[in-house]
């Protein structure tokens, strides 16, 4: 699967996540807001005990597993597994002229060729 379509199933079906999925997102996130590439012991940001707390920056291992080969990676992954499990639920909207993903589910027209299909 390529990045494209594995961007475009984790943001607009992203109800078809899991719980730990949805924490990776989240850990990530915080950590691109404070400007931080990871977490070592040395860090100390005044804002990552805040992050803490309120549970946007995770400790757990198995979240943190999750991201181990980068955002990318568990982006494509957690995509796949959407496919494999809720293949039903997941519609791809392809221009119906050059075949490519169009930019959201109920996009009526092409980025790529500018084909409407309203």
């Amino acid at each position: 699967m390529d990045q494209e379509t594995a961007k475009y199933i984790v943001n607009y079906f992203s109800a078809l996540l899991t719980d730990s999925e949805r924490l990776a997102i989240r850990h990530t996130h915080s950590l691109i807001k404070l400007d931080l590439k990871e977490i070592t012991q040395n860090t100390n940001y005044p804002l990552l005990n805040i992050y803490k707390r309120k549970g946007w920056i995770t400790e757990d291992i198995e979240i943190l597993n999750l991201l181990k080969e980068g955002y990318d990676n568990f982006e494509v992954k957690a995509a796949e597994r959407i496919m494999c499990e809720n293949c039903e639920k997941v519609f791809l909207n392809n221009c119906p002229s050059c075949n490519k993903l169009a930019r959201t589910p109920e996009a009526k027209q092409c980025r790529f060729c500018s084909f409407n299909w309203r």
